[in-house]
C-alpha cells in the first residue's frame, strides 16, 4: 500500500485524540528481550530474578550501567534493555511462580493508536526504485526530472522512490527543485527516501547540523524518510575507524540530536560491511568483539529513538559476494527471512534500499529464482520488511548497465512496461 507509512505516521502523531491504551504486563524475562520496551503510566515489567546495583533507592539506575539488566541469564549476550518512557523503577512485588514486578516511576499516560486503514491479512510491503542522477560521479547534469519521477510513479507504478545526492551538491536551487519533484511523489500517495549518498561517515555534530538543516525543506507528515547516508565505510573512514561500538553509539547520539532539533522524519540507518543484510548479525557471543550492526546495537541498549520511527536500511545484491557487479547469481535464497527473524528479536524493522537481480533487457537464467524467492519473504515478511527499493533506475545509467530498470532512453516514455518492472512492482 502506497499510504502505508504515511497513516503509520500521521497515526502515531495522532495519538493524543485517541482513547487511553490499557495497561501491559512485559515480561522480560530470556536471553534476548527487546532492547527497548515501550512502557506507559500503570505498565509493569516481571523479571524471573531482581535487579541489583543498577536500581537504585529513588528507582534511577546508577551511572555506568548500559540499560537494565535481566539476570534470568546474565551470562549470555542480549540481557540489557532499555525502558523507553520511563526512566525509573520502583519494586512492587514478588509473585509466586511469576518474578519480580517492577513499575515505571514517571512514564506519562499512552494512548491507543487509532484503527489501521489496511485491509485484513498481512499488509503489502512497498515496492519502489532508486531514481539515480544527482549523485552521479562528475555532476548531476543527468539528475531526475519531474518526468523522469512521472515516468516511474505514473507508467511503472512504483509505490517508493529512493533519491540518492550528493550533500555538497544540494544548493538552494537544487533543493527547490527537489521540493518540487518530493511535492508531486506525495501528491500521489508515494513516500520517498532521501539518500546521502557518499559513503562518508561524518561525526554526530556535522551530520545533526546537515540533516536539521536539510530536512526543513520537506515534510514531516511520514512521506520523506531520511537516509542519514549510503554504505558508511568504516574501514576506511577515519571518523568510524571500523569501530562497530562507535557507529552504534554515533548512530543514538545523531538521532537524538535530530529529534531535540524537532526533526520529526523516520530515520533510516545504515551501517558498516556494505550495509549487507546478511552481515547484520553474525551472532558474536559476549566474549568476542563486536563485528556486526545487530550486536553494536544489543550492546549499546538498542535504537534511542523517543518517536520510535527509526528503521534499519540494508542491501543485498545476489551475485558472489553480493558485490553488485555480475549479472550472474550465485545466491539461492535472498537470506530476507533470516534478517526479518533478526530483527523480530529486537523489535525493529527495516526497509531494504538496494537489490537487484535483472534489468529492463531480462532475468539472468541464474536469478530467476532467487529473485522469486525474494520477493515472496518481503510479502510473508512485511510485519518488519516495509519496503524495498530495487537499484538500477534513472536514465543515467547507459544501456550496457546489468541492473539497468529504465527502456532504451529514445523510448523511455512510450515503451511498454517490461516484465522485470512488472516483478519488480511486486505484480508478478
Amino acid at each position: 500500500m502506497r499510504n502505508k507509512l504515511r497513516t503509520l505516521v500521521l497515526a502515531a502523531l495522532a495519538l493524543l485524540a485517541t482513547p487511553a491504551a490499557a495497561q501491559t504486563e512485559h515480561v522480560v524475562t530470556g536471553a534476548n528481550p527487546p532492547a527497548q520496551i515501550a512502557v506507559c503510566a500503570g505498565d509493569t515489567l516481571v523479571t524471573k530474578k531482581p535487579m541489583g546495583r543498577e536500581l537504585l533507592a529513588n528507582g534511577s539506575r546508577a551511572a555506568g550501567w548500559k540499560g537494565w539488566n535481566d539476570r534470568a541469564r546474565s551470562n549470555a549476550a542480549g540481557n540489557w534493555f532499555e525502558t523507553v518512557g520511563a526512566t525509573r523503577l520502583r519494586f512492587v512485588e514478588l509473585v509466586q511462580g511469576k518474578g519480580w514486578v517492577y513499575a515505571p516511576v514517571d512514564a506519562k499516560p499512552c494512548v491507543a493508536p487509532a484503527a489501521p486503514e489496511a485491509p485484513a491479512g498481512l499488509a503489502q510491503p512497498l515496492f519502489g526504485a532508486n531514481l539515480s542522477g544527482a549523485e552521479a560521479s562528475g555532476g548531476d547534469a543527468i539528475r531526475p526530472t519531474i518526468d523522469d519521477w512521472k515516468g516511474y510513479i505514473e507508467r511503472h507504478g512504483f509505490g517508493l522512490i529512493r533519491y540518492p545526492f550528493k550533500d555538497d551538491r544540494m544548493t538552494p536551487a537544487r533543493i527547490a527543485e527537489l521540493k518540487i519533484n518530493v511535492a508531486y511523489a506525495g501528491s500521489m500517495g508515494v513516500p520517498v527516501i532521501l539518500d546521502n549518498h557518499t559513503y562518508r561517515w561524518d561525526a554526530p555534530p556535522k551530520s545533526i547540523a546537515f540533516w536539521t538543516g536539510f530536512a526543513r525543506n520537506f515534510p514531516d507528515d511520514g512521506s520523506v524518510l531520511l537516509d542519514l547516508v549510503n554504505e558508511p565505510r568504516g574501514f576506511d573512514d577515519p571518523v568510524m575507524t571500523n569501530d562497530w561500538d562507535q557507529w552504534a553509539r554515533d548512530s543514538n547520539l545523531i538521532i537524538a540530536g535530530l529529534r531535540a532539533n524537532g526533526i520529526r522524519h523516520p530515520i533510516l540507518l545504515e551501517y558498516p560491511g556494505w550495509s549487507a543484510t546478511f552481515r547484520f548479525d553474525k551472532g558474536e557471543g559476549p566474549k568476542k568483539a563486536t563485528e556486526s550492526a545487530g550486536t553494536a546495537l544489543d550492546r549499546a541498549g538498542g535504537l534511542k529513538d523517543p518517536l520510535g520511527l527509526t528503521f534499519i536500511n540494508g542491501h543485498r545484491y545476489f551475485d558472489r559476494g553480493s558485490s553488485g557487479t555480475n549479472k550472474e547469481c550465485e545466491a539461492k535464497t535472498s537470506g530476507f527471512v533470516e534478517f526479518a527473524a533478526q530483527l523480530r528479536k529486537r523489535g525493529l524493522k527495516a526497509y531494504i534500499t538496494e537489490s537487484a537481480f535483472g534489468s529492463h533487457y531480462g532475468v539472468n537464467a541464474s536469478c530467476a529464482a532467487v529473485g522469486a524467492e525474494a520477493i515472496a519473504a518481503l510479502r510473508a515478511n512485511s510485519d518488519v520488511l516495509l519496503g524495498i527499493t530495487w537499484w538500477g533506475g534513472g536514465r543515467v545509467w547507459p544501456e550496457s548497465y546489468i541492473y539497468k530498470i529504465d527502456p532504451p532512453k529514445a523510448a523511455r516514455f512510450t515503451a511498454t512496461t517490461s516484465g522485470y518492472v512488472e516483478r519488480l512492482t511486486g505484480r508478478r
